[in-house]
């Protein structure tokens, strides 16, 4: 009925502590949701209420009038009942927009918690632990970025100081602490919670994107032209923007970087050391605390430049026209869980089909990928060059082992001869 007035309402609701912990690491690690029955929900509620879950906060996004969609997307459409054997063309891709639409407008109304601080500041070290200074320092510096670069005025942020944060997360027992003689030393308190955790980092990622690019950026080099990073962030922000549903346009994007950059100037995590081409940018030599908190921001975002490394190298690897989207996703699935294995442990969402698979039709929709007559992939040098540059943010070590592991499809006439006779 296009004459009553439709509104969707983006909804964000952010947790401390899931209630359904448990099956979350089931349904992540792919086993089958089980189903409870009345007796055993009965028989948790004394197990459940005997912990603290922290505060629930909901935030509400910015109401999406469906009329606007429509006007947007289906200006032809005159308002009459769609059949189910008649759908337009312009309904999927209205659908698609509206979903999409949804997803930017929660993400613009998030929640900073203490345990979101937390989990990014901790996941970001290989054995999740800090030092209590530096993980003061850490959630300090996250909290300043949020202020300076704020991501919109829907944006909440907890007003609790760092301090305050780290007895939150012992509180409510994600963390403990170990003390030593040379400075306590603050853990996640299980590799169950590690994998938790990853769930609340996730919920911010978004807020920090620009932050953790610039980082990423200097992690495996010490100078970079400050033009060069910002010429990068756009050429990769397409991929970010449709894993994270951000909200700007390129142009947008770049700025941002430019701002970020200048608060990391300020903060002493970089220097620049001359004005040419915008200023050729610097970070310290060495393991001092400004690398390491460069690091911390920058490892956020470094598994997801890690996924798009691999589903370029199986393609190049393979050469075009030889897979299709489906066969590239399953090869980048196996060569992120090998990976996994033989370099780094990484969280669950590394190995997610469903990131290659948006991956992937992100570089369709560039034009850097297309399907011939077989609804094989076919590229050309554009890619290549693409990948030369998503070779700046990774190491030498990493990318060569990305290469190793990046297997080749099973050619046909491989298939037939493999159980054949030799003369």
């Amino acid at each position: 009925q296009p004459k009553k007035p439709v509104l969707f309402q983006p909804v964000y609701i952010g947790y401390e502590k899931l209630l359904e912990g448990n099956s979350y690491l089931d349904e992540l690690s792919g086993r089958p949701k089980e189903k409870e029955s009345i007796w055993a929900l009965l028989w948790s509620i004394p197990r459940v209420l005997r912990q603290n879950y922290g505060q629930v906060v909901v935030n509400f996004g910015e109401a999406i009038p469906l009329n606007e969609v429509l006007a947007r997307h289906a200006p032809e459409w005159d308002g009459q009942a769609i059949g189910e054997e008649d759908k337009p063309a312009w309904l999927s891709d209205t659908i698609d927009a509206l979903a999409n639409q949804i997803h930017v407008r929660i993400n613009a109304a998030a929640d900073v918690n203490p345990i979101n601080l937390l989990a990014l500041a901790l996941l970001s070290t290989p054995k999740h632990a800090m030092g209590e200074a530096d993980l003061v320092a850490q959630i300090e510096l996250s909290k300043k970025l949020l202020a300076e670069m704020p991501y919109s005025d829907r944006v909440t942020v907890t007003p609790h100081s760092p301090e305050r944060i780290i007895a939150h997360g012992l509180d409510i027992n994600v963390l403990r602490r170990i003390e030593h003689p040379l400075g306590d030393v603050l853990d996640v308190v299980s590799e169950d919670t590690a994998v938790l955790m990853s769930y609340y980092r996730n919920n911010v990622l978004h807020l920090f994107t620009a932050a953790a690019w610039i980082a990423c950026c200097f992690q495996s080099n010490r100078r970079m032209v400050r033009g060069r990073v910002m010429k990068l962030g756009r050429s990769l922000y397409p991929f970010l923007q449709a894993e994270l549903f951000l909200p700007w346009t390129e142009d947008e994007f770049a700025e941002r970087i430019d701002r970020t950059i200048d608060v990391f100037v300020r903060e002493g995590l970089l220097q620049q050391v001359n004005e040419d081409d915008g200023g050729i940018l610097q970070r310290n030599a060495g393991q001092t605390d400004e690398v390491f908190r460069l690091r911390a921001i920058g490892h956020s975002l470094q598994q997801a430049f890690e996924r798009y490394y691999i589903a370029i190298s199986v393609l190049v690897k393979n050469g075009p026209g030889v897979l299709g989207a489906a066969e590239l996703e399953s090869l980048c699935q196996q060569s992120a869980q090998r990976l996994s294995l033989l370099y780094a442990p990484a969280a669950p969402e590394f190995f997610d089909k469903t990131l290659f698979r948006g991956f992937i039709q992100q570089l369709r929709e560039l034009k850097l990928v297309w399907p011939d007559e077989n609804s094989k992939l076919v590229f050309d040098e554009r890619l290549d060059a693409w990948a030369k540059d998503a070779k700046v943010i990774l190491g030498r070590e990493l990318r060569h082992t990305i290469e190793r592991v990046s297997p080749e499809a099973a050619r046909p006439e491989e298939a037939s001869t493999a159980g054949g006779d030799s003369d």
